[in-house]
């Protein structure tokens, strides 16, 4: 299962599961407060009985002044417990006063407690159970919509390879017979540009980058910025990284992640443009000084782009590639200044 699918999974799951506990909850505090309603009427009926026939000791007795606003069968609450008012047969001046101590009336307002919250934990339980069967019945759609849809792009890139295969020969072709041609040129960074976003693409709908292995920072970004070099010889690019630190994550996706980043601070800098590229503490910063981007907290949008070329999903799977890797990203960038993506590779560097 995916990182969005376990989202959506957990999403539904806590919001189905807190709407029938609190509804459990509801149910318990009504069950609660009718039993203790039942519990004072019944105490109210010892009470009276007792008033009669006063025999025991469960009950203290005194007698008070008549007071012209008592209510008769009404239960009142002191400091020293609950009571109730009865008048005496021949006395129009005085009540009797039959008083439940404090502690024993705590003592069964606890019980009845008890009694009401009996079996909860079991309850609760159920309530998860129901609540992932519920999630996993709802997420099931959505599931299969997307397997579907990931079905289907695998199949177009999987086609795309043989003509992609065609061009890239005969493209090696046209170079021997042309030379240094600037159309010839042109169709190979294009291609290339397809075949990294066929690259992109296919690694964001494989589960690969959740596999680990382990190697050098700096090898990787040489063998990128070798190639970029190739592609802008008009930008320069500068790698300052201290030692030869490793990192521990799925190379071929942080490759992606390199490729895309680095690309763009060349494809979108000015000529003669410079690309920075410097590990500072577990931060990797990629600083280009090009044409900026208008709304950088847009730039990781789907199918979000600023000018009419690309599709404006290289940096989308960025973000998710990174996400997957547990890798922070952070993007800062000014319209005609430039643009400065950090890597946070706190959770993937060795040592």
């Amino acid at each position: 299962m995916k990182r969005y699918e376990r989202e959506s999974l957990a999403k539904s799951f806590i919001l189905f599961f807190v709407l029938m506990a609190l509804l459990y909850a509801l149910f318990v505090a009504m069950n609660y407060r009718d039993r203790r309603r039942q519990l004072d009427e019944s105490i109210l009926s010892e009470m009276k009985i007792f008033s009669f026939k006063p025999l025991g000791d469960r009950f203290d007795v005194t007698f008070v002044p008549k007071s012209p606003d008592w209510r008769p069968w009404h239960l009142y609450r002191s400091e020293e417990g609950v009571y109730a008012l009865f008048e005496i047969p021949g006395s129009r001046k005085h009540l009797m006063r039959v008083l439940l101590p404090k502690a024993e009336y705590d003592r069964r307002v606890r019980a009845l407690l008890g009694d009401v919250l009996k079996g909860w934990p079991l309850f609760l339980i159920l309530i998860a159970l129901l609540a992932l069967l519920f999630s996993l019945y709802a997420l099931s759609p959505y599931r299969r919509a997307l397997r579907l849809n990931e079905e289907f792009i695998r199949d177009v890139l999987h086609d795309i390879n043989t003509p992609l295969g065609s061009l890239r020969i005969d493209l090696g072709i046209l170079r021997k017979r042309l030379g240094e041609d600037r159309s010839v040129e042109r169709m190979v960074t294009s291609l290339d540009r397809v075949r990294s976003l066929q690259e992109n693409l296919r690694l964001f709908l494989s589960r690969s980058p959740t596999s680990k292995e382990s190697f050098v920072l700096r090898k990787a970004l040489e063998e990128r910025i070798e190639v970029l070099r190739g592609l802008y010889p008009g930008i320069g690019f500068e790698l300052h990284l201290s030692g030869d630190p490793k990192l521990e994550c799925n190379r071929e996706a942080f490759v992606r992640i390199l490729e895309n980043l680095l690309s763009n601070a060349a494809k979108y800098n000015r000529e003669g443009g410079q690309v920075r590229i410097a590990l500072e503490g577990n931060i990797l910063r990629i600083q280009d000084n090009g044409i900026g981007i208008r709304e950088p907290q847009r730039a990781f949008d789907r199918y979000y782009k600023e000018g009419e070329r690309g599709l404006g999903l290289g940096l989308h799977i960025v973000k998710k590639l990174a996400e997957e890797m547990k890798i922070g990203i952070i993007l800062e960038s000014v319209e005609g200044e430039g643009t400065t993506v950090g890597l946070d590779l706190g959770e993937v560097m060795q040592g």
